[in-house]
């Protein structure tokens, strides 16, 4: 079948739509049972994200051979071919040639990005053993101390606890003493003016005698 379809490659020939779909068209050749296939990619020097935006059923387009399998698959172009008169604008194959080797380099040729899952969540962590992330984003340290993601700011350091508390209680003994002190001082001030007081009534109560 490769060999019948030898002939065909490279040529122009003006063909039909028999069917589109979002990927691109199957196009009837004259005179061949099997359809060749014009990928959205190779429609038009534009970008195709859709083919059925471009193309109908039924519409007779110019397209050029550009790829043979030996399972009879036909690649087909219609962006290296005049539309209007079905001149061959790429000969030597140079842009084809360009398109085959970005095909390669960026195998997903819808040229979207691929997207990929950065965290995989039903997995054990190779670095601590606990499930639910991967080694990458595990807090754990060499040493074995687990980090966590955000402080816990309302629960207090009790580290200094023991410290603190004796700190205190001696401030308090102070406080205490002082206390104890001035209240002394106090009481032995106000006993020596009743004293005072009490001298000087005498005194009155002599001389009015």
């Amino acid at each position: 079948m490769f060999e019948e379809n030898q002939n065909l490659l490279n040529s122009i020939f003006l063909g039909e739509v028999a069917s589109v779909h979002q990927y691109g068209a199957f196009i009837k050749l004259a005179g061949n049972k099997n359809q060749g296939l014009v990928h959205r990619t190779q429609i038009s020097n534009s970008n195709v994200d859709d083919a059925a935006d471009v193309l109908q059923k039924g519409d007779r387009v110019w397209c050029k051979v550009i790829k043979l399998t030996d399972d009879g698959k036909i690649s087909l172009s219609m962006k290296v071919v005049d539309q209007g008169g079905g001149k061959d604008l790429d000969p030597n194959g140079v842009q084809i040639h360009q398109d085959e080797q970005k095909r390669r380099e960026r195998p997903n040729s819808s040229g979207r990005k691929k997207i990929e899952l950065e965290a995989v969540f039903n997995t054990t962590c190779s670095k601590c053993g606990v499930r639910g992330h991967i080694a990458k984003d595990c807090f754990k340290d060499p040493t074995g101390k687990t980090y966590e993601l955000l402080p816990d700011e309302d629960v207090p350091d009790r580290s200094q606890e023991p410290e603190t508390l004796n700190r205190d209680i001696k401030k308090l003994k102070k406080t205490k003493k002082k206390h104890k002190k001035n209240k002394k001082k106090r009481h032995h001030s106000s006993s020596d003016s009743s004293d005072e007081d009490e001298r000087k009534k005498k005194k009155k109560r002599k001389r009015k005698d």
